[in-house]
């Protein structure tokens, strides 16, 4: 689907002039069809990669360093971005493309706001079609009145209750598919390693994040692509996942910080979806 390039002198900075006069490419999107199934939004993602105009990419990687002034991970979205089309672009960033998107439904681009796009009906919608389609036993339907929640917070402000929300559901939504597949088993309030996975543990009991995504990785490799599993390459949030959880960190509960957790859960439901028992 091809329409008109909206980047141009009489929108954007100079710096964004549309010399060429290339159109922008999006990716092509059916809204009354069910969204495809993960590996095809990462190829149209891609494709859009490959296509956008050389304005629009400029102005994207510009919004993101901006962005990257209250959220440095968005540093490293942008980075990655920029790489060379044959290089593997990371996961995350891909489904930033997702949102991205929206910029072409706007009237005016300088009032778009791409965190906001979490707070737009559509977006919410496509995002609870694809969690009902999850095999995550019966914790479902509670899972999803918390991601509820969450959307309401996130479109008030508060991110100080909106972050940690988002953390735990990224965390519980793993615990679920790998209890859902057999390879966690719960004992009273433990979590049991059924296929002795993780080296080293007494009782092969389950304490940490990281050892389930070391399980994770065995039921399929993917899940070593969602950078909320594998704390990704920002020490950033590495460090601060930890610390907002247990209360000593408190300068990372903002939008930006939000909406990346969003973006996370968002591709780690669209993966999920496809794994079946």
């Amino acid at each position: 689907m091809i329409h008109e390039n909206t980047f141009n002198n009489d929108t954007l900075d100079d710096d964004f002039d549309d010399e060429s006069g290339r159109e922008v490419t999006r990716i092509p999107q059916n809204k009354n069809a069910k969204k495809q199934l993960e590996n095809n939004i990462l190829k149209q993602a891609e494709r859009y990669l490959e296509d956008i105009a050389e304005d629009e990419h400029a102005y994207l990687q510009k919004s993101l360093h901006q962005l990257a002034e209250q959220e440095p991970y968005f540093d490293v979205l942008a980075d990655e971005l920029n790489q060379e089309l044959d290089a593997k672009v990371a996961n995350d960033a891909l489904y930033l493309l997702d949102f991205w998107q929206e910029i072409h439904e706007a009237e005016d681009l300088k009032k778009f706001s791409l965190l906001n796009v979490i707070n737009e009906q559509r977006f919410q919608a496509d995002f609870f079609e694809v969690f009902e389609a999850l095999e995550i036993g019966e914790n479902k339907a509670l899972r999803k009145n918390v991601i509820e929640e969450a959307f309401k917070l996130y479109e008030l402000g508060f991110y100080t209750g909106c972050a940690p929300i988002l953390y735990a559901q990224l965390e519980g939504l793993l615990t679920d598919v790998l209890i859902q597949h057999g390879y966690l088993k719960q004992q009273d309030t433990k979590f049991v390693d059924v296929y002795k996975i993780v080296p080293g543990l007494k009782g092969n009991e389950i304490k940490s994040l990281w050892h389930k995504a070391k399980i994770a990785h065995e039921l399929n490799p993917y899940f070593s692509e969602l950078a909320a599993y594998k704390m990704d390459n920002s020490s950033t949030v590495t460090a601060t996942r930890h610390n907002i959880l247990h209360g000593t960190e408190l300068n990372h509960f903002n939008q930006g910080r939000c909406f990346v957790l969003w973006v996370w859960l968002f591709s780690a439901v669209n993966f999920m979806r496809t794994v079946r028992s």
